[in-house]
């Protein structure tokens, strides 16, 4: 795999990932060749495995990557106003996981875990683990300078993950309609980060 990347290189490595996350979405994760995604990246086979050593990596990468566009890496995370920031982290992660891309990737994952599990721990490990991993040092972070009481910052930032989720992601994993509004949502959130804060004893 690549390590330094050219602006070039870097320009391929994005029609690469644009290209697998298009084509796993259209067609799934099982069914699709990396002849294809090179096809439809407009670069060659040889390109692909240079920045991809195989398809469960270019997989990884891709779910990594969306991380990464929703902002849900610790260096968004660097305000002083505790709750504003769990209140951003919260609703950018919602908004990931009740998206329709998102959705149809867990299902894909659901779909597959007796066949394929390795795709299903993947996942786990590049998206929801990885998300909860930087939470939970986050709240470790801010329980060191007294502002949280957190016996366990891993089972806190699973709490949290878990209430902003909300029944609205159910909904969605089933295909039900997802209707719940950009206002809904914000009171919602709102809601469990103020009960978030009381239960692990917020200090102003």
């Amino acid at each position: 795999m690549v390590d330094t990347l050219t602006p070039r290189s870097e320009q391929k490595r994005q029609q690469i990932v644009a290209s697998a996350s298009a084509l796993f979405m259209q067609q799934g994760y099982v069914t699709t060749s990396m002849d294809e995604i090179a096809q439809h990246a407009g670069v060659s086979k040889q390109t692909v495995y240079a920045h991809f050593g195989s398809k469960d990596e270019l997989f990884t990468y891709c779910i990594q990557s969306k991380c990464v566009g929703a902002e849900l890496v610790p260096e968004a995370m660097l305000g002083e106003d505790i709750r504003a920031e769990l209140m951003a982290f919260a609703d950018r992660f919602t908004q990931m996981v009740h998206s329709e891309e998102a959705v149809y990737v867990y299902r894909l994952c659901v779909s597959q875990a007796e066949t394929h599990p390795e795709l299903s721990r993947r996942y786990f490990e590049a998206g929801p683990d990885r998300v909860r991993g930087i939470l939970s040092e986050y709240l470790a972070r801010v329980a060191a300078a007294g502002k949280l009481v957190v016996p366990d910052a891993r089972l806190a930032a699973e709490q949290l993950l878990l209430m902003a989720r909300g029944m609205e992601h159910l909904s969605c994993e089933l295909g039900l309609p997802c209707e719940e509004s950009d206002s809904q949502r914000h009171a919602r959130l709102s809601s469990c980060i103020d009960l978030f804060l009381r239960g692990y004893q917020f200090q102003q």
